[in-house]
């Protein structure tokens, strides 16, 4: 299998098909990898990512009502409990990973923390000690699809092409819609070894004429997949309570035998993937060297230059989109800049106004406790409205960028990642009162001292010089009292003041570090648009250089090259038939779709 793939990667190669190329690379890797790696896709929630924890009886996946999954995490056997964030970063040559060890209790708060930090985490890997995962049995949750032109769309279908078999999660509350059946499709070109599993029929009564309907819509579709309907919440009430009636309540139990019959079917499955994927890479080449040979013809100075002429044109409109598209990305990002930074300001502003008024009078160390409660209360609303404007002018620029883009360059909308808000006291260290705030009494005394003895000395001295009375008297010590009591409140004063200022002081640096982590947040949005249009111009671009040298060399070709040229193409589409042939007898033993 792993010299077919190669002779057909080759096949790829030569005819710079760099995307054919890379999926038959995927292939390969998968052949030689004993893993049974399962993906797990669906929509947005519909319960993906708790139907890996019921699966493996563990919560290793982030689930619940306001978590939505933006990269790929696989689950897989170890005998110690381990979790790892993987990195991609770009470099010339081969792309490198970068690996990082996280503890297992913090995944999703470092993959979070991570994302929004800009880091390039491609997926995260955790390892636990499950029976169900011992004979190589690998699940992949995956982010959730929708339209085809959604940027989490694209990171599920990267990994199809990697898997074994896919379970598609679609809830039992209603049919398959029309875009979940579109994705089936596409990845069942990808790996045709499909299931479909139903969740939540704990919460629908009617489950049972929903999975009818959907099996009429897969035979419609000619898709070949088992349905299982399931219940990921009374899966995990019967491990809990260890009941085996429960359990099989859930219907898991026939989930669990598909995925340990799979596991004993790896290698016909596999023979299956590298057929389907070969064939399918094997047909779109042939099918280009069909329409080069058709096109061996003859063809006239005029017909040549009339090509040529559009398709410079198509190359010249583009460099002019490019510039638009860039022009108004980066215009709407300063805008944006200047608009959030004056919005959180102004925000702010009204706290720190507060926070002034009140230590006017108020002693922080009276009051530090419930202040910090009201500070962390007032500031949470001013990012939670600052962010949420901040995400309606993020989905307005995405829309402008993209009626920037000709309709022709493929100018979609790419499916913007909600911004993590961040909370207020975590990025800074917790705010503390003042050094020197507990005014000790012996340091009162010390104080009240230093400013009676002032008193003593000199209306002692006067007292002794005019009245002949002495050093220490009635006069003197009663001065040197008011003396003392005088400057104990000035001093008491003095720290009060300082305690205030060092007060707001720490408000200051709160917002400083607010502020910043909204600049950070505009900073991935930049990021996330400007890849996304990027990507769409450098594919335009790429087809109409492909298309101008297809032309020039036809141009530059005699009929004796033409003739050349169709011998060539022949002979290549009978190697190439030959390859098809050896890919159909991968498959003559065959074995039920999943």
């Amino acid at each position: 299998m792993v010299e077919l793939i190669d002779r057909a990667t080759a096949e790829c190669a030569e005819q710079q098909r760099a995307d054919l190329h890379g999926r038959l690379r995927q292939i390969r890797t998968r052949v030689l990898d004993p893993t049974q790696l399962v993906l797990v896709v669906g929509e947005s929630k519909q319960g993906k990512s708790a139907l890996v924890n019921a699966i493996v009886n563990a919560p290793v996946c982030a689930s619940g009502d306001d978590v939505t999954t933006v990269v790929p995490t696989l689950v897989r056997h170890s005998d110690e409990p381990s979790a790892l964030l993987i990195e991609h970063e770009p470099a010339q040559g081969p792309a490198a990973l970068d690996r990082v060890p996280v503890p297992i209790e913090q995944v999703n708060e470092q993959l979070e923390r991570a994302l929004a930090h800009g880091r390039p985490v491609t997926r995260s890997e955790i390892g636990i000690p499950r029976a169900v995962l011992q004979n190589g049995l690998a699940l992949m949750d995956t982010p959730g699809v929708g339209s085809v032109s959604s940027s989490l769309t694209s990171t599920t279908l990267s990994v199809v092409a990697e898997a074994d078999a896919l379970l598609m999660v679609s809830d039992a509350t209603q049919e398959l819609t029309t875009n979940e059946l579109a994705f089936l499709k596409q990845a069942t070109a990808l790996c045709p070894n499909v299931a479909l599993v139903l969740p939540k029929i704990d919460r629908t009564p009617h489950w049972r004429k929903v999975l009818e309907v959907n099996r009429k819509h897969l035979d419609n579709a000619g898709i070949a997949a088992k349905i299982f309907p399931v219940s990921a919440n009374i899966r995990m009430r019967a491990m809990q309570a260890k009941n085996t009636n429960l359990n099989a309540e859930s219907g898991f139990p026939p989930l669990l035998e598909f995925l340990k019959e799979m596991a004993g079917k790896h290698e016909n499955l596999t023979r299956r993937l590298v057929a389907h994927n070969v064939t399918e890479a094997l047909t779109q080449i042939n099918d280009a060297l069909r329409t080069e040979l058709a096109a061996q013809n003859p063809r006239t100075a005029a017909e040549t230059l009339v090509e040529l002429e559009n398709a410079q044109r198509r190359a010249e409109d583009l460099r002019r989109v490019s510039s638009r598209w860039q022009k108004a990305l980066n215009d709407g990002i300063s805008e944006l800049f200047t608009d959030i930074e004056f919005d959180f300001r102004e925000r702010s502003w009204a706290v720190l106004h507060q926070v002034n008024e009140a230590f006017e009078t108020a002693d922080p160390i009276e009051v530090w406790d419930e202040f910090l409660d009201w500070l962390s209360a007032r500031l949470t609303d001013a990012i939670v409205e600052t962010f949420e404007w901040m995400e309606l002018r993020q989905a307005k620029l995405a829309e402008h960028v993209a009626d920037e883009m000709l309709a022709e360059h493929g100018g979609a909308i790419p499916e913007l990642v909600r911004l993590t808000r961040p909370d207020p006291l975590d990025e800074v260290p917790e705010p503390k009162l003042p050094p020197g705030s507990e005014y000790k009494r012996f340091d009162q005394f010390l104080t009240g001292l230093r400013g009676s003895y002032g008193g003593v000395l000199m209306f002692g001295m006067f007292t002794t010089a005019v009245f002949g009375l002495g050093l220490i008297n009635v006069v003197s010590i009663s001065a040197g009292v008011l003396l003392g009591l005088k400057s104990l409140g000035e001093d008491k004063d003095t720290r009060l003041r300082r305690r205030q200022v060092e007060a707001k002081s720490v408000v200051q640096q709160v917002v400083f570090h607010v502020n910043k982590e909204a600049k950070d947040a505009i900073r991935g949005v930049h990021r996330g648009l400007h890849t996304h249009y990027t990507g769409i111009t450098e594919d335009a671009q790429m087809e109409i250089s492909r298309a101008i040298q297809k032309i020039k060399r036809s141009a530059e070709r005699s009929a004796v090259d033409r003739d050349q040229r169709a011998r060539d193409i022949r002979q290549k589409l009978e190697e190439i038939a030959v390859l098809q042939r050896r890919a159909t007898m991968l498959t003559q033993n065959r074995i039920t779709a999943a």
